[in-house]
């Protein structure tokens, strides 16, 4: 699998997970924000300001999502909570015990805004895909 990248955020191919069934697993998703630009934090300070969120699907139950913490910046006198540079993201993954054995996809969603100091560029999702394979 390749890792997605669009112009300003990257985000590292996940390693391939092997697991058994009723265990919990922590993946640790690697992103990149491009010099000179910023994602909002996961707790914007503004309610207006579109934050990072990441979502999870597949044979799976998201126990916690935690994300760093935010650095505060100023941008023409408003203060940010974001995410600058590299960055990880860290969730908790619970695989029911019932569970069927085999290989199975865990598909995640990444949404945020990224910005620089003069302009927001539009919202955009990058999808994810974690390979598992249940024991």
């Amino acid at each position: 699998m390749q890792a997605q990248v669009n112009k300003v955020v990257f985000v590292a191919a996940p390693e391939p997970v092997v697991a058994k069934a009723g265990a919990t697993i922590d993946e640790v998703l690697k992103i990149t924000v491009r010099e000179g630009y910023h994602v909002n934090s996961d707790k914007p300070k503004d309610e207006f300001i579109i934050p990072l969120k990441l979502t999870w699907t597949g044979p799976v139950s998201v126990k916690q999502v935690t994300f760093p913490k935010a650095e505060e910046i100023d941008v023409n006198g408003q203060k940010l909570t974001v995410f600058t540079g590299s960055f990880p993201i860290r969730t908790q993954l619970s695989i029911p015990a019932n569970t069927p054995k085999g290989k199975a996809t865990v598909t995640g969603k990444l949404r945020y805004q990224a910005c620089n100091s003069e302009m927001c560029l539009r919202p955009m999702t990058l999808d994810i895909e974690l390979p598992v394979t249940i024991e």
